[in-house]
């Protein structure tokens, strides 16, 4: 089975120079990555690389995950392709297991995912499944690999999400739809969480805030959010980051306030500018 039908498809934002190497195992693949740092000298280390890279793009502004993901997958011209991460590691081996899942299951099999270390997304396979491949309810944004005709059929992510839970929304919509997530525990992936961007205040602001903002996001699209959670939310975030700003615990004083300013920003989003 070969790789000459994958595109592979990366995001980049403010990421640190020592992860770019990571992409190095991606040379004998279409490459298309968009850079939402607008980083001039990311673009001359990777093209040193990736000699099959197609595409390369800046943006002046971070457009967000679902956005940025949409916009490159409207750009393949393969069957199949695989979205990852600079902090993502596997090998060739476990890119064409995801393959060889999509192919197998080519009927209802829309996005096939690696078990990635650390994350449980594994459960006990029914006897009709095999022991390595089998449905899940939930995919990782941070790698994954789809037909791009069914991805597009589903609707691609929902661009309402900026950066987080856009995965979890789309995990959803494909649990009602036709399609199945398949897992294939052949296919081992390891992630550096958090460690794609450089942690400076902005990016942390950008983490936080909309990790909260999209869950709300996230629960109010299906109609599961629910006044309380919105009061006692909004009470606990403005208790804990003074609790943890008088103990000198800055940073989560810093993510509670973020959290407060989301919810806040949702209701303003909702009640308000709706009405305007």
């Amino acid at each position: 089975m070969d790789h000459n039908d994958i595109t592979v498809i990366i995001l980049l934002y403010r990421t640190p120079k020592k992860l770019l190497k990571n992409l190095v195992k991606y040379k004998d693949f279409k490459v298309l990555i968009l850079d939402q740092s607008n980083d001039l000298t990311n673009s001359n280390i990777i093209k040193n690389f990736l000699p099959k890279i197609q595409y390369y793009g800046l943006t002046e502004r971070n457009i967000g995950f679902a956005n940025a993901q949409n916009f490159l997958i409207k750009k393949i011209k393969t069957k199949y392709f695989f979205s990852t991460q600079p902090d993502i590691s596997l090998s060739l081996k476990s890119i064409l297991n995801l393959k060889r899942t999509l192919v197998k299951f080519k009927n209802n099999c829309v996005i096939a995912v690696p078990k990635i270390k650390g994350i449980k997304n594994i459960r006990i396979p029914s006897k009709r499944e095999s022991l390595h491949e089998h449905k899940v309810r939930n995919m990782i944004g941070a790698a994954f690999m789809a037909e791009k005709k069914k991805f597009v059929e589903i609707g691609m992510f929902d661009p309402i999400f900026f950066f987080y839970w856009e995965d979890v929304e789309l995990s959803n919509r494909i649990n009602y739809s036709k399609y199945d997530i398949y897992l294939n525990s052949k296919s081992k992936a390891k992630h550096e969480s958090g460690t794609s961007s450089k942690n400076n205040f902005k990016t942390m602001l950008i983490r936080n805030f909309n990790f909260k903002f999209g869950e709300y996001l996230f629960f109010d699209k299906i109609n599961k959010l629910r006044r309380i959670k919105i009061i006692r939310q909004i009470i606990s975030t403005l208790i804990y980051s003074i609790l943890f700003l008088s103990i000198l615990k800055f940073k989560k004083s810093f993510q509670q306030i973020c959290y407060f300013y989301a919810i806040v920003k949702f209701l303003l989003k909702k009640y308000i500018y709706r009405k305007l």
